[in-house]
């Protein structure tokens, strides 16, 4: 069964990864960065169109010191919820991205040169995938 996943780490400007996974392969469909915080994501959102089984997002986490905080991701987040109603979206928090890092995108072959924003969606949905124990993404990246 062949599972498409859209993996997204929302912010000022927001990575969006479009994965497909089945029993023998994992593959990137198309990377995206949305600038423009939530206005940037609804535009970009009104031309998707792509149908997809997973929804994966970075989690927001407001850390205790740090004043001035970007809130854009929950902006972005409310937006995936109300566009999304009644689809499961998974959360996972920003502190799970060393689980994946540049280096282990790289042997993947799904790291893109200048583009962090979807290099932390990728890493959202590999770490997905991981979790799940897709072995074709264990295989690629933990071996």
């Amino acid at each position: 069964m062949t599972t498409t996943i859209l993996s997204i780490d929302p912010g000022g400007t927001t990575g969006i990864t479009l994965l497909r996974a089945d029993e023998k392969s994992i593959s990137i469909i198309e990377t995206i960065q949305v600038k423009d915080d939530l206005s940037g994501f609804i535009a970009w959102q009104k031309d998707f169109d792509t149908p997809i089984d997973v929804i994966v997002c970075e989690s927001f986490t407001l850390r205790p010191g740090i004043h001035g905080a970007n809130l854009s991701p929950t902006y972005i987040i409310g937006a995936l919820e109300a566009l999304y109603q009644g689809f499961d979206i998974v959360y996972q928090e920003p502190k799970l991205k060393p689980l994946c890092d540049d280096q282990r995108l790289k042997k993947m072959g799904f790291y893109t040169v200048g583009q962090q924003h979807v290099n932390d969606s990728t890493r959202h949905g590999i770490i997905y995938l991981r979790n799940k124990r897709h072995m074709p993404t264990l295989l690629k990246g933990w071996t």
